[in-house]
């Protein structure tokens, strides 16, 4: 498990998410976002300035939880696969932004915005820079589908409720940060980053098939790692990945 803020996030929770109609969100900049003390995030029309901005937002928070690697030539080289995959992504338009994180567990993150996380432990287990580039365009492609936005969403209708009254933007940020980073993506969320991770793979010149063989490889270790905890069905997933590349999509 991830660190993180101690929120509970199930029905009849205090801490809800919010939608409003009150006008298009490309209009309202982030930081203008509360209206008589209540906080309210138009998550049916945010504009990509705004998830970059909750991305940043979100970013402080993990800094706060993890240790960043300051070395330069790995962030160099972790930015270097990020920015090739990102400009054959198809959300480019978004500032990515990528970060090593000093950790031994094997895994990696995305939040919103274009914020992409790899541990140094999965720098470390994979065997070249092909399996590297299948995890950073799986989590390019969370960000492409705004899986932390519709996370946010479900959140919100599972609570019934559209008020966030007492909450300030750093209570809202921590609740994106904990779906985020805690809690794990749903099964279609996972697919469909797969689906969209073997793309941008093709575009960008990486052989697809260092994603299922990352996968097995993961699969095949004594116990398995916090990076297929929070990423269900993975032997189905890598079934499926194989069946996707062997007809050329």
């Amino acid at each position: 498990m991830h660190k993180g803020v101690s929120l509970i996030l199930g029905l009849g929770t205090a801490c809800t998410i919010g939608l409003s109609s009150l006008e298009p969100a490309s209009a309202i900049p982030w930081g203008q976002l509360i209206f008589n003390g209540v906080q309210l995030l138009q998550l049916s029309n945010i504009s990509p300035q705004q998830t970059v901005a909750l991305g940043q937002n979100i970013h402080q928070q993990v800094k706060q939880n993890y240790r960043l690697d300051s070395n330069s030539k790995t962030n160099a080289y972790v930015n270097r696969v990020g920015q090739r995959l990102a400009k054959a992504s198809n959300c480019s338009q978004i500032p990515f932004r990528f970060y090593v994180v000093r950790d031994s567990s094997i895994n990696a993150f995305a939040t919103t915005g274009g914020y992409v996380y790899v541990h140094t432990g999965l720098l470390n287990a994979v065997d070249n820079e092909d399996q590297l580039a299948s995890v950073i365009a799986h989590e390019i492609a969370h960000i492409c589908n705004n899986d932390l936005i519709n996370k946010l969403k479900q959140t919100q209708l599972a609570q019934g409720a559209a008020s966030l009254a007492g909450l300030d933007q750093s209570a809202v940020t921590a609740i994106a940060y904990q779906l985020a980073v805690d809690l794990p993506n749903s099964r279609e969320a996972e697919f469909n980053a797969d689906d969209r991770g073997l793309q941008y793979m093709r575009r960008a010149g990486y052989n697809p098939k260092a994603m299922p063989a990352f996968l097995r490889k993961l699969v095949r270790q004594s116990s398995a790692p916090s990076f297929l905890s929070s990423h269900p069905a993975t032997q189905e997933r890598i079934s499926v990945i194989e069946r996707k590349i062997a007809n050329g999509r």
